[in-house]
């Protein structure tokens, strides 16, 4: 079966259709906040004290260190846990951005700030948190729903394609949350896992990507 795309131009960002109807327009903005914190990243694991000053410490927060809140998924624990960690940070937040510029600001902003505030509510026996894997959740989860929302009328068949990895995603989440046990990832000698960070991050983007948000 051929297959087709369908590009509109107007005053409006380009409609780009293929050939089951799913909507894949973007607004086509330069991922350029994505390509910053992606960069950002980087260099705070180049140099050790920004690390230091950066990183996730519950007991600096709470004296009142609050950049801490924001900044500490930037931090990571080595250069194996970064590369996991950035690489897909950059495909999907970039993606996300690209659709989205909005979307993608708020999704980072609030997913960034939820997730350190269960972490100080729900883990005080943690004190140190660092990676991105919390804010990757939120991008997969956004693009998920930002794609969705804008194909309400496919048919229930391709809406799986949306539906089925978010449910798989929560569920995996959840039950790594509830049991203590993680799925795929190994706990290392640096680092465990947090799936409280990532059920959080997930939730907060496919809010961002389902709520209207006018600008």
């Amino acid at each position: 079966m051929e297959s087709a795309l369908w590009l509109q131009k107007n005053n409006s960002p380009s409609r780009l259709l293929d050939g089951n109807g799913i909507d894949f327009t973007a607004n086509g903005h330069k991922p350029l906040l994505s390509l910053l914190v992606t960069l950002s990243t980087i260099v705070v694991l180049i140099y050790p004290q920004l690390t230091s000053w950066l990183q996730y410490d519950r007991t600096a927060i709470l004296d009142g260190e609050i950049w801490r809140a924001f900044t500490g998924h930037i931090t990571h624990w080595s250069q194996s846990h970064l590369f996991w960690d950035v690489l897909v940070f950059a495909v999907l937040a970039g993606t996300a951005e690209w659709f989205s510029r909005w979307r993608f600001f708020i999704c980072l902003a609030v997913s960034s700030l939820v997730i350190t505030l269960l972490n100080l509510a729900l883990l005080p026996e943690m004190i140190f948190y660092r990676g991105l894997s919390g804010l990757d959740s939120a991008m997969f989860m956004l693009l998920l729903a930002m794609f969705y929302r804008r194909n309400k009328s496919i048919n229930n068949r391709q809406k799986m394609l949306y539906v089925l990895p978010a449910v798989l995603f929560i569920a995996k989440s959840a039950y790594e949350l509830t049991t203590g046990q993680t799925l795929f990832v190994q706990s290392s000698g640096l680092f465990i896992p947090v799936p409280l960070a990532h059920l959080a991050g997930a939730l907060v983007g496919g809010l961002a990507g389902f709520l209207s948000l006018k600008k």
